[in-house]
């Protein structure tokens, strides 16, 4: 295999002066760093001349750093296989760096706890995603596998963006000029030198900030919700000599909102509390204190509560950490004009119940970016560059028909049908 830089120690200085990148991406997560894959798979394959990909991250390391998981369907394995990674994820597995997820239950619209068991589903068992280990293989199979087309930069934050015509750029051509600073504190702002890169086309994975809205006015984001999650760690000592052998997704809803669980490596579980934000307020407990969340569980759910008595599980952490987790879209998802693309929650964030985040990303990745990114690339001068019309048309068809689905899930639930949070939920419009 060829040597190649790590990804850990690339740097804008290492560039020539003025460098030009084919396809700059923002963010490394899971839609970046898929997109950065596909894109990479499908230059070798059409053996197209443009192969200098750029992907900034902000975060100058990423394994240790806990993030909220994912359950990662079973239904995502043949996209898994097509990445190649799914021999390294299920690996991680079977060292239990991740977790096998058998299967969803629920305690929704009755008392009565329903399931479904992935016995019965083709693709088998799905995955409890360790969300940072899973990120850090997507970024080591892109630097093992393909290095020479695409560079990975850590540790810096985008500043600022321009698109324009620009004598750096080619003649008669308009690229993007992106400002990047290498923050050693990004909370206080304390940047280096910044250094500016140049490319063809713009892709923004940098989540629900959406960075592409800093130079593009006319950009709305659009709000269908305002869901929050509140989520803590518990771990346990297996005291009482009993192991949680629970792999399943649990879902348990209450008059204030619902709750969800599931099994981390290392003896840890995590559940979070779905609410609206403004109905925080109006809880009987102040649920961002770690001991008041716990009473909240308590009063609040019979099943979730269950597993972690049984189990003699305790806080992990003495904090609750508290993240957005609404529905929301942005007005337009690419433009052929100013050469420039959404994915990944920039373009669409879903609720959590719809379980649509991560396999919403790779559909839409694996599918439509055969057609709209390699035409592009290739033929970005042409005036009939048409998949990218199709992926704006996908994407919308996509929100359509998730919406419909939320809204039938939320109205399965009708024993708080007086309750705002799920007034709300029952009676939103389409």
């Amino acid at each position: 295999m060829e040597d190649h830089h790590n990804y850990q120690d690339r740097h804008p200085d290492q560039f020539k002066p003025h460098e030009l990148f084919d396809v700059i991406i923002i963010g490394s997560g899971i839609a970046g760093s898929t997109f950065a894959i596909r894109i990479s798979q499908l230059l070798d394959s059409y053996g197209s001349t443009f192969k200098k990909v750029l992907m900034i991250e902000e975060k100058s390391k990423n394994h240790g750093t806990f993030k909220v998981g994912e359950s990662l369907p079973s239904e995502t394995k043949p996209v898994l296989q097509s990445l190649g990674i799914f021999e390294m994820v299920n690996n991680d597995t079977n060292l239990e760096k991740h977790l096998y997820c058998y299967g969803n239950k629920s305690a929704w619209g009755s008392n009565n706890i329903n399931g479904t068991d992935s016995i019965f589903n083709p693709y088998g068992h799905g995955f409890h995603l360790d969300r940072s280990l899973f990120e850090e293989t997507l970024l080591k199979t892109i630097e093992l596998r393909y290095g020479q087309i695409v560079k990975i930069i850590r540790g810096f934050s985008v500043t600022d963006l321009y698109f324009n015509f620009d004598d750096n750029c080619v003649k008669n051509e308009k690229c993007w000029e992106v400002t990047i600073s290498k923050c050693s504190n990004l909370n206080n702002n304390v940047c280096e030198a910044q250094n500016k890169i140049y490319g063809k086309i713009l892709v923004d994975a940098s989540g629900r900030r959406c960075c592409i809205r800093k130079c593009v006015p006319s950009l709305k984001r659009y709000s269908f919700d305002k869901l929050l999650a509140f989520a803590c760690l518990f771990e346990t000592a297996c005291l009482n000599g009993l192991k949680d052998n629970d792999h399943y997704t649990l879902v348990e809803s209450c008059r204030y909102g619902w709750f969800q669980t599931s099994q981390l490596p290392n003896n840890q579980r995590i559940v979070i509390f779905f609410t609206d934000d403004d109905l925080v307020k109006q809880l009987p407990q102040r649920i961002r204190i770690v001991d008041k969340f716990c009473d909240f569980l308590r009063e609040n759910t019979s099943y979730v509560d269950k597993i972690l008595k049984n189990f003699d599980y305790t806080p992990l952490k003495n904090r609750v950490m508290c993240m957005a987790a609404n529905s929301d879209m942005l007005s337009e998802f690419a433009s052929i004009q100013n050469h420039w693309i959404a994915i990944g929650d920039s373009a669409i964030s879903f609720d959590p119940l719809s379980s649509q985040g991560i396999m919403k990303n790779y559909i839409n990745l694996n599918i439509h970016s055969e057609k709209s990114e390699k035409k592009s690339i290739d033929k970005q001068d042409n005036a009939e560059i048409q998949p990218i019309e199709v992926y704006q048309h996908k994407m919308k068809e996509i929100l359509k028909n998730y919406r419909k689905e939320k809204k039938y899930f939320y109205c399965k639930e009708q024993r708080w049908s007086d309750e705002v949070f799920w007034t709300r939920r029952h009676t939103e419009e389409l």
